[in-house]
């Protein structure tokens, strides 16, 4: 009688499976769309991040307290500033070619996805050159402080979407230099490394968009 109600009470149990037998794989369908879904999600919560830096720059440059919004020393590079966005931008662009050949079951894809990941890490590098050869820091203003807080965050931001994309790049990559045997647990890559591409340059599209506006506030209005 207890055992019963023991087993009532934890709901219905997996059934055995018989030796030899092995439970199938998840459909790459089935992750492609929790990927998108997920892309999608990340994008609204990046917007709500990078809002606040969007904000925090008109408020304080409204307000202009003591009339230190912007001191005359306080200017970004802006040569440094033209040569990271235009990375980001061609970035995401090669990244969306080889969204799109991918799409088309070409293997022509990955050219252009490396081309993603070298034009992204070069931003990365050379935002770390402009913080070494910038004239001011956080404390030398309001602007100072939104610019060095938003750019950080945001090549924070860059660098982990690079990763994402270098992931997909080198599973494409591994799986042409070796392909699985008949053995093999994945004998077709291409069907779990196209929703995952399809995600990673959806999210970094919109987040070059970001940069564009990031650009735009900080280096021209």
């Amino acid at each position: 009688m207890s055992g019963a109600s023991g087993e009532a009470a934890q709901g219905p149990m997996v059934p055995a499976m018989a030796g030899g037998v092995e439970i199938p794989p998840e459909p790459p369908e089935i992750g492609g769309r929790a990927l998108t879904v997920a892309s999608r999600m990340l994008c609204g919560a990046s917007t709500f991040f990078f809002l606040a830096f969007l904000f925090a720059y008109f408020y304080l440059r409204s307000i202009d307290a003591d009339g230190m919004w912007h001191p005359a020393h306080v200017k970004p590079n802006q040569g440094l500033g033209v040569a990271f966005i235009v990375c980001i931008v061609l970035s995401a662009l090669s990244s969306i070619v080889a969204g799109r050949r991918m799409k088309a079951k070409s293997r022509a894809w990955l050219a252009p996805g490396i081309a993603a990941v070298v034009l992204g890490l070069v931003a990365v590098a050379l935002q770390c050159v402009e913080y070494t050869v910038q004239h001011f820091g956080p404390t030398n203003g309001a602007y100072a402080s939104v610019f060095c807080a938003w750019t950080g965050f945001y090549l924070i931001a860059v660098l982990f979407t690079m990763y994402w994309l270098e992931t997909q790049v080198a599973t494409e990559a591994r799986a042409r230099r070796a392909p699985a045997g008949s053995e093999g647990d994945i004998s077709e890559p291409d069907r779990l490394i196209a929703p995952a591409l399809d995600a990673a340059v959806f999210y970094w599209s919109f987040l070059a968009a970001i940069g564009i506006v990031t650009y735009v506030t900080l280096y021209l209005l």
